[in-house]
């Protein structure tokens, strides 16, 4: 997670309260939504182009298995439609190999999968037969994998879903082997399937957002913690007075530099200051003019050694070592 996204207070807001919902009542919008598309992106990237390789595989599989098996006038009707599928297959493959606009990568989802299905249903239709209803229901499968497995907006799915059915419903209408009335009843009935497949991959989102979520506040409060701990170590590491380090910190320093490689210690030096007459200054003048006398001290020591290389420490009272 980036940085300004941790530092974001309105979007930390807006996480605790989507959080304090129920769950079925959580719907991302804005910034949360982009983070969270950014978030799935890859995974649903992979899913969506091998699901679309395999398609393509399997339609050519089938394809040449009906050359074989089927007579040559039924398998040479189904060549044609069945031929839709890999070059679309492959367009859809192509515009969701790296991230693109939203926009363009829902249009070229939802026309593959449309052309898809289409491709299935026609196969049924021209051979007609066992095959027509066949391939209708194979298509009706084919389109709820992509429902479930795709983790995508859910007017993306929806669409799909409208999609397949009102195919199933127009070529079932005009299926000389059964009734109109039994071309409606069986898309009511595969209606009823398909929605509540489209209502399960709803609550799936629903849980993928919810713990993506409860990614961004754990590492915010993380964060927030390990901002804390840097702030506890050097409050530990810093006199309070004077603002330098104090003799813990620069014991720590001695220590590291006298442990590592000796050839570390090359120009290396110590001073150590001491304050002369600092008891008397503390009981004539008292102890506040003390400390302003050695609050002066550590910052002309400070300003007067090598910001990137030399090291002020408050080592005692009035005892300052660099």
């Amino acid at each position: 997670m980036p940085p300004d996204v941790q530092d974001d207070h309105a979007l930390a807001a807006e996480v605790d309260r989507l959080l304090a919902r129920r769950t079925r009542e959580i719907s991302l919008r804005g910034e949360i939504e982009r983070l969270f598309r950014a978030r799935v992106w890859s995974q649903t990237a992979k899913i969506i182009t091998a699901w679309m390789i395999w398609v393509a595989f399997l339609d050519v599989l089938t394809l040449a298995l009906n050359a074989a098996l089927l007579p040559w006038v039924v398998a040479q009707s189904m060549l044609l439609p069945g031929a839709i599928i890999p070059p679309v297959a492959l367009a859809v493959v192509l515009v969701w190999r790296k991230p693109q606009a939203p926009w363009l990568q829902g249009a070229s989802l939802i026309a593959g999968m449309f052309l898809i299905l289409l491709s299935v249903a026609l196969v049924g239709a021209s051979a007609g037969g066992e095959f027509y209803e066949r391939q209708l229901n194979v298509m009706l499968f084919v389109a709820i994998t992509a429902i479930i497995i795709f983790g995508i907006p859910l007017a993306w799915t929806m669409t799909i879903a409208a999609l397949a059915l009102g195919l199933y419903l127009m070529l079932q209408l005009q299926n000389p082997a059964i009734a109109h009335g039994s071309a409606v009843a069986g898309t009511l009935f595969f209606a009823s399937g398909i929605f509540a497949t489209v209502a399960a991959r709803r609550i799936m989102t629903i849980l993928a957002q919810k713990t993506f979520l409860f990614e961004l506040r754990d590492r915010r409060r993380v964060a927030e913690l390990a901002k804390a701990n840097d702030r506890l170590v050097l409050l530990a590491r810093t006199d309070p007075l004077t603002g330098i380090s104090n003799r813990r910190w620069m014991t720590e320093t001695l220590e590291h530099l006298w442990g590592s490689d000796k050839r570390c210690l090359a120009g290396a030096a110590m001073l150590m200051c001491d304050i002369d007459n600092f008891k008397k200054l503390n009981d004539h003048l008292g102890h506040a003019e003390g400390d302003r006398c050695l609050v002066k001290v550590a910052t002309i020591l400070k300003e007067n050694v090598r910001r990137d290389r030399d090291h002020v420490a408050r080592y005692g009272g009035e005892e300052f070592l660099v």
